[in-house]
């Protein structure tokens, strides 16, 4: 297939270093881009620095010459136009540039974010490949149509195109007929409130701009055309504005039977639930891989929203090795146990972690109204003796198989409100925390979206009738049996360099018993949130794809 000239195909390589002495970890990262413009191909490496989240430059240096800046300063978007000069040696595209990437930990995620437009934009007019306007940006948002970063949302809509259009004043509906066949209707109030021309929908940040105030119920449209061949609809309002919809896009979002999935689903990855069977195929992964690949970085988050737990292998056995891959991901969450934590046998512990004693199945921190999502636990040095061993079991697949054997008692565990507290001292600072949820969780579609699960902090206060009580603890020991059933539990002790990741809100966690005054076991932890790392996933599979 002929390429046109202004057609570019990128490919991006990431390269972390080990961190910097002085002033904290560090990381360098090099960004490798192969622009293949015919009929020649160019290959250069571009520098990002950030600052507070900003871009403040870009630097490009041959391997025959003194690097050059192109200062970016203070953009609020990663589609800003490229406005520096270019100097007149970097138009020779036989060239080959090279550069590194220097950014500190709060800015990484800053620097991964500027996105392949801009990227494409910068290296196009650092080699001489000009264009009269940056090219646009190629990933999308809620507002566009297509397949957004992993976010399948069609159903096969490709190219789809309108036939005829209909004014329902009456309804307030517009009736559009599509050529492959079939209509779908539209309320007025929707097209007003996500018109797509430049006055509502702001491009750069893929963001409705239209106010709520310039919407009313009286709204009603004069007039509606069919333009560009079927693929775009014009509509003429009575306030005078004229809005502009493409075919693919309403096609997207019909109001039809059987309703696309909710948004949030289309952009999550299908859960598959475990037991046993896991022993010995725990997802595993590589540290040295994780922070050299963008590839193994993407494996890594699909394995963990997958199956909700990693195993990575090779972390160097010393402390805050969490925070060179956290710097990949985002940043760590912070509680009144602090960023990290430290898992040893305390002399005065403040949690039943800082001892040797087992650790029955739960999830951490139910008492916070927003828990962490995502626990990571790096092994430095482990007890030698019997004893300590890490056992898992998906609290998910164990509320599914309660809701097969006996709905009532899940209907009863995901319904009763449970108190749960923790209360002390950490760091010479008091904490209190509470909150109160069912210990099964369900979100607005009544799909398992967490387990609180937790015999150490559940409070004494139960606020419930007596005998929904009794009922309660029924459901409740029924389905402790389920997630200590042999058939559910993965037992694993950890050795020194493996650092093992999992959904917090999912996969229920403990510990055997062992014998600290005979050794020592030293971990040390850190919370992730799903958000975060949900949306890298997206990012770098919608980069993997482009």
């Amino acid at each position: 297939m002929e390429r046109k000239k202004d057609e570019a195909t990128i490919h991006v390589k990431k390269i972390t270093s080990r961190n910097r002495s002085g002033g904290g970890l560090g990381a360098c990262r090099l960004y490798q881009i192969f622009m293949r413009a015919q009929p020649r191909q160019t290959t250069f490496v571009m520098s990002i620095r950030t600052k507070q989240g900003a871009i403040t430059r870009i630097r490009v240096s041959a391997s025959d010459s003194k690097p050059t800046d192109f200062p970016l300063i203070n953009i609020p978007s990663p589609y800003r136009d490229h406005k520096s000069p270019i100097p007149e040696d970097f138009n020779n595209t036989a060239t080959r540039y090279k550069v590194a990437a220097r950014t500190t930990n709060k800015n990484m995620l800053a620097a991964r974010r500027l996105n392949s437009a801009a990227k494409a934009w910068s290296a196009a007019i650092g080699v001489g490949f000009r264009r009269s306007t940056p090219p646009q940006p190629t990933r999308v948002a809620w507002q566009k149509v297509g397949t957004v970063s992993g976010c399948s949302y069609s159903q096969s809509t490709a190219g789809a195109t309108i036939a005829a259009v209909n004014l329902q004043p009456d309804a307030k509906m517009l009736k559009v007929r599509w050529t492959g066949g079939g209509d779908d209707s539209y309320p007025y109030l929707w097209l007003r409130d996500n018109c797509q021309c430049t006055k509502c929908f702001h491009r750069s940040s893929l963001s409705r701009s239209v106010m709520l105030k310039d919407l009313s119920l009286s709204l009603n449209c004069a007039d509606v055309k069919v333009s560009d061949g079927g693929e775009q609809v014009k509509m003429q309002w009575t306030n005078g504005h004229l809005g502009t919809y493409d075919a693919q896009w309403l096609h997207e979002r019909a109001f039809r039977e059987p309703r696309h999935k909710p948004r949030s689903q289309e952009c999550r990855l299908q859960k598959k639930y475990w037991g046993h069977e896991l022993q010995d195929n725990v997802p595993r992964a590589s540290f040295t891989e994780l922070l050299q690949s963008d590839s193994a970085l993407l494996a890594f988050l699909e394995d963990l929203e997958i199956l909700g737990v990693v195993l990575v292998s090779d972390v160097p056995a010393e402390v805050d090795q969490l925070l060179l891959l956290t710097n990949h991901i985002g940043h760590m969450k912070i509680t009144h146990y602090g960023t990290t934590f430290d898992v040893v046998d305390r002399h005065d512990p403040n949690n039943l972690a800082y001892t040797g004693g087992s650790l029955d199945l739960h999830s951490d921190m139910p008492y916070l109204q927003n828990k962490p999502g995502i626990q990571l636990l790096h092994c430095i040095k482990q007890f030698s003796g019997e004893g300590g061993d890490s056992q898992l079991a998906d609290g998910f697949a164990a509320a599914l198989k309660l809701s097969t054997i006996n709905p009532k008692y899940y209907e009863t565990l995901s319904q009763t409100m449970v108190d749960f507290v923790d209360v002390g001292i950490e760091g010479g600072k008091k904490f209190h925390a509470s909150w109160r949820a069912p210990v099964i969780e369900l979100d607005g579609e009544g799909t398992i979206k967490n387990i609180n699960w937790n015999q150490m902090t559940r409070d004494s206060h139960f606020g419930v009738p007596l005998q929904a009580a009794e009922l309660w603890y029924e459901a409740n020991l029924v389905f402790r049996d389920i997630i200590h059933d042999e058939n559910s539990l993965i037992t694993r002790k950890l050795q020194p360099g493996d650092l093992l990741v999992f959904d917090n809100l999912r996969i229920l966690h403990g510990r055997t018993r062992y014998n600290a005054m005979q050794g020592e076991r030293v971990l040390q932890g850190c919370y992730w949130e799903w958000d975060t790392v949900s949306s890298l996933r997206r990012v770098l599979r919608g980069e993997m794809a482009t």
